[in-house]
């Protein structure tokens, strides 16, 4: 008769131990300081390192956030999972990406937008029209800096089918390819296009974002279940991220150093040399522009990298970006061969 009664005594022994455990168990989750974790991709890249530095300078913490750097070798992937809270990349390819039926959105400008790609090529090569019958890099196939490098070509008398192209890689691979003679030309990031000057080894050709002024080369993009689910924590790490780059191109005196100690592998000259290049296109505009988004697509279909324009707006959401990044859209004069 009492074995019921010693079971259920048990039972709710058992269920009150759970319980506690449970409590502790999400009281030792819930930060003590009140900070919500935000989760991003780990930030080592020259262009990313600027995270890096508003988290030392307490950026995150001032907008209530505590960072979790996450190794990711897909941000898309990472992102429509919910591992990462944003990430940075290629506005057309995230637009192709959503299209296909990944769960992201693009909900923000990257730092910048406009295409920081370099045209070097080894010496003796002194200019574009130099390129017919040679060994072009294009970083990595139906990417959009292959669809720069293409541009560039074709703004001055050349195709696709006056040279030849090679998958050449990005940062150290591509720098590599060129200066071993692997690739006459190749197109690339900084600081790597400031190294082979400072060097020696190669000769700039071409600054991307001269000959495809529009071109929209960079945003950042959430998880629809972020979204949905977090909205004030992605309203609280756009601000973060956004306030973290212009700390950064305002105490230049102060970054500088610091990002030269962060890429330790790099020649100091040719890193400062590489921001100064670049600061033409470090906006840090939250905003995005829709049509220039569309005339994207338009180069990316013109070059073989898309089938069909996609409707730009049906996958951006902008309702998150923080109003007082949000600038008018400027944008150079375009190249042309001469100039």
């Amino acid at each position: 008769m009492f074995r019921p009664a010693r079971a259920l005594g048990a039972i709710v022994l058992a269920a009150a131990t759970a319980l506690a455990l449970s409590s502790c168990a999400a009281a030792e989750a819930a930060p003590a300081d009140g900070l919500q974790t935000v989760r991003l991709p780990d930030a080592t890249e020259y262009s990313q390192l600027p995270l890096r530095y508003g988290e030392e300078h307490g950026i995150f913490k001032k907008n209530g956030l505590t960072v979790d750097w996450v190794q990711t070798d897909d941000t898309v992937v990472s992102a429509g999972a919910g591992d990462v809270t944003i990430a940075f990349g290629p506005t057309t390819s995230h637009l192709r990406a959503a299209a296909s039926g990944a769960p992201i959105r693009i909900v923000g400008a990257g730092f910048r937008t406009k295409g920081p790609f370099w045209l070097i090529a080894r010496k003796g090569i002194n200019s574009i029209e130099d390129l017919k019958g040679k060994t072009v890099g294009i970083a990595v196939a139906g990417s959009g800096m292959e669809t720069y490098a293409l541009e560039i070509l074709k703004a001055h008398g050349l195709s696709a089918s006056d040279v030849t192209t090679v998958a050449s890689g990005v940062n150290e691979t591509a720098y590599g390819a060129v200066t071993t003679g692997r690739v006459d030309a190749t197109i690339i990031h900084q600081p790597f296009a400031a190294l082979g000057e400072i060097e020696g080894t190669t000769t700039t050709l071409a600054r991307g974002w001269e000959y495809l002024p529009t071109y929209q080369t960079g945003d950042l993009i959430a998880g629809t279940k972020t979204i949905a689910d977090q909205p004030e924590l992605l309203r609280k790490t756009l601000k973060a991220y956004y306030e973290s780059y212009d700390y950064a191109k305002a105490h230049y005196d102060e970054y500088l150093p610091w990002l030269k100690k962060h890429l330790p592998s790099i020649n100091p000259d040719a890193v400062a040399k590489a921001i100064s290049l670049e600061d033409v296109i470090w906006e840090d505009n939250a905003n995005l522009d829709l049509d220039a988004i569309d005339a994207s697509q338009d180069i990316e279909i013109e070059v073989g990298h898309q089938k069909e324009r996609y409707d730009t707006r049906k996958y951006v959401d902008l309702d998150f970006i923080p109003k007082e990044f949000v600038k008018p859209f400027t944008y150079p004069d375009p190249q042309t061969a001469g100039e």
